[in-house]
């Protein structure tokens, strides 16, 4: 393999690992924020969110008959309480980042061709998609 090949190899892993790192980003991001949510449930607060005219635990999603601000913590506190994943990669430019966010999140983008690039079973790519 000639230094050109195994740099463009390099690349070419360095791509695939950018563009698993931006399917489990979501995943990631609800898993930390329904860890925060089971702490807050642990000082005896539910994390309450509103559909209409009533309250639902966010996550039991059982209905909740009435507001009581000390009790109950907004679920939209959670995306601002847990950041989002970092989805930087070490190697990849932010212009080629949103290039490949681009293609990653399009709903033209085939998910086998997103599966055959970085080595999933497609059913995995549908669930991170």
């Amino acid at each position: 393999m000639s230094l050109r090949e195994g740099v463009t190899v390099m690349a070419g892993e360095v791509v695939q690992q950018h563009v698993r790192l931006l399917l489990k980003a979501p995943f990631l991001a609800e898993e930390a924020r329904r860890r925060r949510a089971e702490q807050i449930a642990r000082t005896g607060r539910r994390v309450v969110v509103a559909t209409g005219r009533e309250l639902r635990d966010w996550l039991t999603g059982a209905v909740i008959a009435h507001h009581d601000p000390v009790r109950h913590y907004p679920a939209d506190n959670l995306f601002t309480d847990v950041p989002e994943p970092d989805t930087l990669t070490p190697g990849i430019p932010p212009s080629l980042h949103r290039a490949i966010e681009e293609w990653v999140f399009d709903s033209s983008t085939p998910d086998r061709e997103i599966a055959d690039f970085v080595g999933w079973p497609v059913a995995k790519v549908r669930e991170h998609r």
